[in-house]
Formats: C-alpha cells, sequence, structure tokens
C-alpha cells in the first residue's frame, strides 16, 4: 500500500509518503521540493510516488540528509534510470556505495536500500532562487547534514528533530552528537523547520530548545546517580520504567527503543568520568 499527501509550503511543498508491502504503512516520511531541486527521496516502496512528480516537475538535482533507506530509498533509480545526480555528505556517498543490508524490521517498512552514486555536497548548493548551505549534524547519523536558507529563514533538517522529546532512540545514534547538532540548530536564524517527518512553521525553535532540554535532563540526572554510586543496571530500570515503547522494542527486536536512550545516556557519562584529567 502507498500513500502520498501534497503539503503546500509556498514555494515549498512538501510531499508525504508512505509505503509498506503488507498493509498500512508504519511511517511516513516527508520529502521536498523547491526551485527545481529535491531534498531527500522517500522509500523504496514509495518509488512510483517520486517517479509521477520528477515526471511532471522540473527537477534538476537532489540533496540527501542522510543514507537511510527512508530518505536515501530512491537515490539508485533517480540516479541510474531518471538521470538525475544526487548529492550528500562524503560519508553519505561512501555509505551508500556499496548495498547494505537491512535489518528486517527496516526492510519491511521501507524496502531495500541499493547501491548507488553520491556526488559530494558542495559547500553552497545553489538553485537559482535559493542558497543552501549543507550542515554536517551528526548524532542520528554520522552523515547526516541539514541545509540552512539563511535569507528566507528556512533549515530542512532530515531526521535531526523529529520532535521536541525522544521517544525512541536507534542503537547506533550517538546522543552527545545529537545534542550538540541539536545546539547548533537552535544558534541558526530560521522561522521555519522542514523535517522529514514533523515540520515546525511557527516557533520551531521552542520545540528545538524542548529537546535540548530533555536530553540535557536525563545526562544530568543519569552523572547524579553515577555520582550517587547507582550501578547502571539500576540507573536502567529507575529512568526506563512507565515508558510506554513495547510495540516499537518488538518490531525492532530492541534496536529502536526509549531503553536505548537511557543507555546511551549511561554510555556516555561513563565515558566522560572515566576518561583522564586534561583529555
Amino acid at each position: 500500500m502507498i500513500t502520498e499527501e501534497y503539503l503546500d509550503f509556498t514555494p515549498v511543498t512538501g510531499i508525504k509518503v508512505g509505503g509498506s508491502f503488507i498493509g498500512k504503512p508504519l511511517m511516513k516520511v516527508i520529502f521536498y521540493y523547491l526551485d527545481g531541486i529535491l531534498i531527500d527521496t522517500g522509500s523504496y516502496y514509495t518509488r512510483r510516488v517520486i517517479e509521477n512528480f520528477v515526471r511532471n516537475n522540473p527537477v534538476n538535482k537532489i540533496y540527501l540528509t542522510h543514507y537511510h533507506e527512508d530518505h536515501a530509498g530512491n537515490a539508485r533509480y533517480l540516479n541510474k534510470v531518471l538521470n538525475l545526480p544526487v548529492y550528500g555528505h562524503p560519508l553519505t556517498a561512501s555509505t551508500l556505495k556499496k548495498h547494505i543490508q537491512l535489518k528486517p524490521y527496516e526492510y519491511f517498512m521501507f524496502g531495500p536500500l541499493q547501491a548507488a552514486e553520491i556526488h559530494n555536497v558542495p559547500a553552497v548548493v545553489e538553485t537559482g532562487r535559493f542558497t543552501l548551505h549543507p550542515i554536517h549534524t551528526p548524532g542520528h547519523s554520522a552523515d547526516h547534514v541539514i541545509y540552512h536558507e539563511k535569507n528566507e529563514g528556512w533549515v530542512f533538517s532530515g531526521d535531526l528533530f523529529l520532535g521536541s522529546k525522544i521517544q525512541y532512540f536507534r542503537k547506533d545514534e550517538n546522543i552527545i552528537q545529537t545534542l550538540n547538532s541539536l545546539k547548533l540548530l537552535a544558534s541558526l536564524e530560521f522561522d521555519k523547520l522542514f523535517c522529514g517527518h514533523n515540520p515546525k512553521l511557527q516557533n520551531p525553535k521552542i520545540f528545538v530548545e524542548k529537546k535540548i532540554k530533555q536530553i540535557q535532563s536525563i545526562l544530568e540526572e543519569v552523572k547524579t546517580l553515577t555520582e550517587q554510586g547507582v550501578e547502571d543496571k539500576e540507573i536502567l530500570k529507575r529512568l526506563v520504567k512507565n515508558t510506554n515503547d513495547f510495540i516499537p522494542r518488538l518490531i525492532s527486536l530492541g534496536d529502536v527503543s526509549y531503553k536505548n536512550l537511557i543507555q546511551a545516556s549511561i554510555d556516555s557519562v561513563r565515558k566522560e568520568t572515566s576518561a583522564p584529567q586534561g583529555a
């Protein structure tokens, strides 16, 4: 089943798509169009939507925020079949050089992620009408970038923001990098946040700051407990208690959960406290 919804943010268009092999899509993602470029591509299962869009709109280039299958799932098709150049961070390019073996839940939700030729994104993206500055924002993934249009006050944030409160966290995410990247985002001048799943068009910085405060609060709580001599297992038990992440944890076999957020925070605090002084 494929779903599609067009979001009018004139002069930006958001195309919200979801696809699944069986049944209704479990997650939807938004790819964006402005002035001849696409930002992200949707998943393999939503290929028909992006193909129809490209064939009916003047698209010249594609820019990726990161390599994940719901954002880069059609990169190879757009490049090889529709002859459109695709750009991303150098880590995106190196990651997508070869076929990536997805976890079962990723494949089920989004379809395969095929190897693709990705060009290194330039320091400045000029569309004709707009100027976007790619900014490396690791955390959600090592290769993640956002695109900032200073003159318009826009940020295309991929999966950096997602929401003002972290409910689920991937095992491979980096909590400190995420925090630092969110602080970098908050330091930019913008009033529209074009998130890959949850756009915020009014007072977006308020929502970004809430997420920053959540992470800082968790890290501080973990640090306090470790200084009190509480063992990691007990910290995990206390801070995960009463959180409702059973379904995503079950579907992902533990790869996505709130527990991962707390574990990442514990690991970070332990690493910080065990580091040699002055290092």
